[in-house]
């Protein structure tokens, strides 16, 4: 079960070589790979649905890759328990006023993602194997140009390098009312996520800026940098769900020169997080349309979801110190509340408006922000005859407290401007052709970094499907 490097080898090489071919792969009785597009795991659900309900909604791939089904060959592979896909994002950010300076770059990011239905390859019951290499290439925009706390791209890594990024096995328990993952796994896959921001390119509206932000010895495994962690899901009942996962703290002095991914022995600490999720809409106490006017593969979104994390051990403070000059220790915690809604939908089609609202806080006393907010709208389908073109409009702000403050004014060596960071995004997301997206997206921060003028950045992503 692909713990050993000799295994995972020869399923890679069984993937790759019937893609070269095109030959059917022979009922594998052995090793092969399973994939879904970069941002799903199709075969094993994070809502804990099994691997052989996955498994029946085949994906359709003539509507979402540019090389389609491969003469069936595609589906041959699925029906026998194997997925690969490959995603590539270039994206084109300018910063034209404000900031450091006046600048733009181009950043490129590529997702291998194989994935693998035990049930089918291997007679494993309700367990599922997942493995996502990634590759960073490019500028950085907000490094080089912007100077935001909270980041401007969520492809721009602190270094371009190319590994592991991903690395789990699950297993279904308690007639698949439970799932248990152990490997390598970043946490923002799954905890404090609402799907309706996900069409931004600003990274607070994936893990917020005050979780994803270090702390004064350790961060948390998300993008681009994973650690080994362990999670356990719980879904008692359709409306309902419940996570926690337990992963090796990432060093924040390793943060610049972090790769992909990063290895155990080389972690400090641990964090512990939690999220408790409830759907109204599903829970009956919102009235969804009627059943004559449902479109089958419409899907609204409804979500709240609370969650807390914190980390062992105690961290050092900022800058508060006991009387003999040494760092006093406190404990690096934190909570959120998310909530996202489909409000409005177009009568018998899959156009609709849904609203997102964000809200985390932290300890305040050993990593710089202490609370972030967030809210936004998605419009899917703004247009008649483009139900799979998205407009969102969004914005973030991102408030430092009083020793982060200290320690930035420090850092900069002059006064700050301002206590919080601001930063407004506008987006549209085209599907030019099956597997091909355009987006062009505008954003606006404010006081970046705290004492920068404010910039204003234009740009575009594309996305190829293969």
């Amino acid at each position: 079960m692909f713990t050993k490097r000799k295994p995972l080898a020869a399923l890679l090489g069984a993937v790759l070589v019937f893609a070269a071919t095109g030959q059917p792969l022979a009922a594998p009785a052995s090793a092969s790979e399973n994939d879904p597009p970069a941002d799903t795991e199709a075969l094993a659900t994070p809502d804990g649905s099994s691997t052989d309900e996955a498994a029946e909604d085949t994906p359709n791939w003539q509507e979402g890759t540019l090389t389609g089904d491969w003469g069936g060959a595609r589906k041959q592979l699925y029906d026998a328990g194997l997925q690969a896909d490959l995603v590539y994002t270039a994206d084109y950010l300018r910063n034209n006023r404000g900031g450091i300076t006046h600048g733009g770059a181009y950043m490129g990011h590529v997702d291998l993602i194989l994935q693998v239905n035990g049930d089918k390859l291997f007679g494993w019951r309700g367990g599922s194997a997942y493995l996502h290499v990634i590759s960073n290439g490019g500028g950085r925009v907000n490094l080089n140009y912007v100077g935001s706390l909270m980041g401007v791209d969520n492809i721009e890594a602190p270094v371009n390098r190319s590994g592991i990024f991903k690395a789990w096995l699950q297993q279904l328990l308690f007639d698949d009312k439970a799932s248990l993952r152990v490997g390598l796994y970043p946490i923002d896959s799954e905890f404090y996520v609402t799907d309706s921001s996900g069409v931004f390119l600003h990274p607070s509206f994936g893990m917020a800026a005050e979780t994803a932000n270090f702390g004064s010895l350790a961060g948390p495994s998300i993008y681009p940098t994973s650690s080994y962690a362990a999670r356990l899901r719980i879904d008692p009942d359709p409306a309902w769900y419940a996570m926690l996962a337990i992963s090796r703290g990432l060093p924040s002095d390793r943060v610049a020169t972090a790769g992909p991914n990063i290895s155990w022995p080389k972690g400090v600490g641990s964090m512990l997080i939690g999220e408790i999720g409830f759907s109204p809409l599903k829970a009956g106490l919102l009235q969804d349309q009627p059943a004559s006017q449902e479109k089958s593969d419409f899907e609204p979104i409804s979500k709240l979801a609370i969650g807390m994390w914190r980390y062992a051990p105690r961290f050092p403070q900022l800058v508060a110190v006991d009387a003999l000059g040494e760092p006093l220790l406190a404990t690096h915690w934190g909570g959120y509340l998310l909530l996202e809604q489909t409000v409005f939908r177009v009568p018998d089609s899959n156009r609709d408006l849904t609203a997102f609202f964000r809200y985390g806080f932290t300890d305040g006393k050993t990593n710089a922000i202490d609370y972030s907010v967030s809210g936004g709208l998605s419009l899917r389908g703004p247009f008649a005859g483009r139900e799979k073109d998205i407009f969102g409009i969004a914005a973030t702000r991102a408030h430092v407290g009083p020793q982060g403050r200290s320690q930035l004014a420090d850092e900069l060596g002059e006064p700050l401007s301002s206590a919080a960071e601001t930063a407004v995004e506008m987006t549209y997301r085209a599907q030019i052709t099956p597997g091909v997206t355009l987006q062009p997206v505008i954003q606006r921060v404010v006081n970046p970094g705290l004492g920068l003028p404010n910039a204003t950045l234009a740009g575009v992503r594309l996305q190829l499907a293969l």
